[in-house]
Order: structure tokens, then sequence, then C-alpha cells
């Protein structure tokens, strides 16, 4: 295939916050270079890009202006500049339309279905978005079975072109044990056999149902990635809790503090694709998730699973890794399951759809 421009959306990549979408960008934008092609990541913050993409011969990283508005007329002005793919991370496309073939990506669509977030007035416009992307984008990417069906219920499409791929996991998460580990738990004052959480902290992720038996775990409970407001949001709902809150975590130190975790425990009520169990998996880390659908997908019930309304159970599942032989049967059961979605081979489907589509739009 001849040297095509893809130009990529990159502005999950900010300061101090690592997202799920941005870990996706990351896996995806590797694989697409160890597959020779040529990627524009254009983006608000270019220092935030990580260091291998700025100075790989294959990236091109072009800076957006901070402004939302603007930045999407940016992106749109871009993408009539003689690309030949344009992939967005998200639901949308750039709202003064695109002029190349696309791509995006539907993770979830909790920020319109959930009631605590569905209330805002922004949900009209992000509606017309969704669909207006799903009418016209060329190949539209599910996280999981889940998304794409949640999807239909809600808006009554899936686009021209649907595929559920599930998302690879960065080589950075394995069972192989860090020369630095030990400086990393004084870093962050941690001590090995924690019950590790890790995601934002919104009301979603059901933060509460931990917090409320914590001291029956018999366990530091330490919780990963949740700013100061949502830190608040829980610590007045459950002042008596026990927990060890780190708001944020250098990329480079997460695989240690999974490593010499216990569990990695997803109590939540609805998700998206949920990574962390899977890189825990990746790190043999056994995993305790709630039993909600998309979670028992893409792990492919290879975890623990606790009905996300129930605390005890919960405490049952935490009880069961204690047995050595269930513990092990966990670990092994999860680096069997996430082997194929490891590193290149995890992107494999994803990079196949898009030759797929530059092929068929040339």
């Amino acid at each position: 295939m001849a040297t095509k421009r893809i130009l990529i959306d990159g502005r999950e990549f900010v300061p101090h916050r690592k997202t799920g979408i941005g870990r996706v960008l990351e896996g995806l934008i590797d694989a697409m270079i160890l597959d020779e092609l040529s990627v524009e990541i254009a983006t608000s913050f270019t220092q935030c890009v990580p260091s291998r993409f700025r100075s790989s011969r294959k990236i091109i990283v072009k800076k957006l202006p901070s402004s939302f508005l603007w930045s999407e007329k940016v992106l749109s002005d871009l993408s009539r500049q003689d690309v030949d793919l344009y992939i967005s991370p998200y639901p949308k496309l750039p709202l003064f339309s695109v002029k190349c073939p696309t791509i995006h990506i539907i993770h979830d669509i909790l920020y319109l279905t959930n009631p605590i977030y569905r209330k805002r007035v922004k949900v009209f416009f992000d509606t017309f978005r969704l669909k207006r992307a799903l009418k016209e984008a060329d190949l539209t990417w599910y996280d999981s079975s889940w998304s794409l069906k949640e999807t239909r219920k809600y808006v009554s499409l899936t686009g021209a072109n649907p595929k559920v791929r599930h998302l690879g996991i960065s080589e950075r998460f394995n069972i192989e044990t860090a020369q630095n580990q030990g400086d990393v738990l004084k870093k962050y004052n941690l001590q090995p056999g924690y019950v590790l959480v890790i995601g934002n902290g919104l009301p979603h992720k059901n933060l509460g149902l931990l917090l409320n038996i914590s001291d029956q775990i018999y366990r530091e409970l330490v919780f990963v990635g949740v700013s100061q407001t949502n830190q608040k949001y829980w610590k007045v709902r459950h002042p008596h809790s026990q927990a060890i809150w780190i708001e944020y975590v250098h990329d480079e130190n997460l695989p240690v503090i999974m490593k010499n975790a216990f569990c990695l425990a997803q109590p939540s009520k609805e998700e998206g694709y949920g990574y962390p169990p899977l890189e825990a998996m990746a790190c043999g880390v056994p995993a305790v998730v709630s039993s909600i659908p998309v979670l028992v997908e893409t792990t492919g019930n290879n975890v623990l699973v606790a009905d996300p309304n129930d605390s005890y159970a919960w405490i049952e599942a935490f009880k069961s890794l204690e047995n050595k032989s269930s513990y092990q049967s966990q670990v092994e059961k999860g680096l069997k399951w996430v082997k194929p979605l490891q590193g290149q081979a995890g992107w494999k489907g994803h990079i196949a759809d898009i030759k797929e589509v530059l092929e068929r739009t040339k």
C-alpha cells in the first residue's frame, strides 16, 4: 500500500491525566507505527503526547488551539489537506464536518443514558453529534458488544459499518518483576498486598460499595486516579471509611503499582470497556469485577464477579482469594485470557480495518 496520511484527534493527551481513551490512542498509534503507517496527531498539548511518538519519523504532531470551537474548526480544516483517513477516539466527529474517510470509536454512551449525567442541557447536542457521526462515518468501532447494543437501543443506529473490536493491552503490563518496584512503592507510601481500584471515581464507579466494607476486607484499599473533587464526593458520604487515595500515578509507575496489589477491584455499575481488570490480569493479579454484561464480556468471565449492589458478595470474593490455590487458579486464567490482547497482536483487527477503509475509499 502506498503511503497514506492518517489524521488522529489526539486531544485526549492532556497534562496529569491518563484516561481509558488515552490508553486506546497510545495502543492504536503504537500498532500503526509498527505497521509502517504514517500518522498525524492533532492535540492541544503537544508536550503531553508520549515522547516516543514525538521522536518517531512516522509521526507528525500538530498543535490545536485550546478553544473548543476553534479546535473543532482546525480539525475540519486539517481533514481537507490531502488526508486519507480521519480517526476520532470519540463517538463524535469534528463539528464542522470532515472531508475524508472517517473512523470513530464508541466506548460507551453513559454520558447520554446514565441518569446522573443525562440531565445536562448538552445531552441533546451530544445526541445529535452521535447520530450524525453514525450516519457519516465509514466505519464505527465498538469496544464491546454491549456498547453496540446500548447504542442501537438509544438511537436505533449502529453505523454503516459497525465492528466490535476489543482493545489491546500495553506490553508494559506483564508478570516480569520491575527492578525499581521498591522505590515506586516508597514514593507512593504503599506496602504490597492492597486491594487496588483504578479510575476517575465518578458516581457510576460505585466506590461507596468498597468504602462501606473497608473495615471488613482486612487489606488496605488503594484508589488511584480519583480527582480531589471526586474524592470529596465519596469522603463526605463515607466519612469513617479507611482508604489510601492517590490522585495521580506517573504512567511508568502504574505497572509496578498493579503488580504489587493483592487484587484489583472494579465495582462499577456501568462501564464502557474496563481496562484495569485486563491490565491486572496481564500482571498476574486477579480481578474482582461487577457482574455487569460489559465486564463479563471483556474479561471473558475469567475473573471473580460480584453483584455491584451486594457488599457481602464482594467480601466473600476477597476472602476466596486468600486461598492460595484459588488465587493461583485466577492468575492462570487471567494470563491465558489476555495473552492474545497484548501488544501488537491486540490491535491486529483495528489495523486490518484501517487498511480496508483505505483500500475501499481510495
